[in-house]
């Protein structure tokens, strides 16, 4: 049975070609470490194996070498997952019930599907091998998590909440003459205001996933490939910086421009 078990999700990590090696020279290590005084000929299922897993446009594959994984790797369209694998004869037979198992799972298309998960009756085995790919994913840690935090979420809702304030008291302005009721205005106001909160819910969802989708919690780099996403995020970046700072300048110069004519006009 096993009784140490260590596993957490994986988060905020970039992995190319080098990040796979180094992985798997810790995933053929635990192997070897196992495997050191376990016969060839073993048949209590205390012998490991390393296997891989890819899933790539659409389909997956099971292989056995860190040779047909990269290939794999570099021919796909788009990367989806990768999955190491360490696991006894006895793990397998038990769906992971008993024996031995190290696994490392890399998802770049479900945001809480990267993870880390070591289980065995041999507790100095589980520690140094968990420690082994931390090591290694430290190296890989990207600053996505700056953008993809709940203060992004909050600033992407009071951009849009202004933007359309300010967008209802524009559409009133231009409205309300010719409107011959009392309150045109207000009415002008408070209709288009009604229809952007209704279209906001929306597109506020669109937003946060595009966000989302420029800044993954994993995401597989091949410079070939992949180095439109990078000059991308990196325009993005620069553009949001630069029309946020521009709408704040312009949104205060408007609001107080209307609010003072409004006031001029009062009685």
């Amino acid at each position: 049975m096993s009784y140490f078990l260590r596993d957490q999700y994986v988060t905020n990590v970039s992995v190319d070609e080098d990040s796979l090696r180094q992985i798997n020279a810790v995933f053929e290590g635990r192997e070897r470490a196992i495997n050191t005084d376990v016969p060839e000929n073993d048949n209590t299922g205390k012998r490991a194996v390393l296997t891989y897993i890819i899933r790539f446009d659409n389909k997956g594959y099971r292989v056995f070498s860190l040779v047909d994984l990269l290939r794999y790797f570099h021919q796909a369209k788009g990367v989806e997952r990768v999955i190491f694998t360490v696991e006894t004869g006895e793990s397998l037979r038990s769906i992971r019930q008993l024996g031995t198992f190290l696994e490392l799972r890399l998802d770049e298309k479900d945001p809480n599907g990267s993870s880390l998960t070591v289980t065995s009756n041999d507790g100095d085995w589980v520690e140094a091998s968990f420690s082994a790919v931390q090591d290694v994913l430290v190296k890989c840690k990207n600053k996505n998590g700056w953008v993809r935090t709940a203060w992004t979420q909050l600033g992407v809702q009071i951009i849009g909440i202004t933007l359309g304030f300010i967008l209802s008291l524009w559409a009133a302005v231009k409205i309300s003459p010719k409107l011959a009721i009392e309150n045109s205005f207000v009415i002008s106001f408070l209709f288009v205001l009604l229809i952007f909160s209704n279209t906001w819910t929306h597109l506020n969802q669109k937003i946060i996933s595009f966000i989302n989708a420029l800044f993954p919690n994993l995401k597989f780099y091949r410079p070939r490939k992949d180095r439109m996403h990078w000059l991308m995020q990196t325009i993005i970046g620069g553009i949001a910086i630069a029309v946020t700072l521009y709408i704040l300048s312009w949104v205060f110069s408007y609001v107080g421009d209307i609010l003072g004519g409004l006031v001029k006009k009062g009685p």
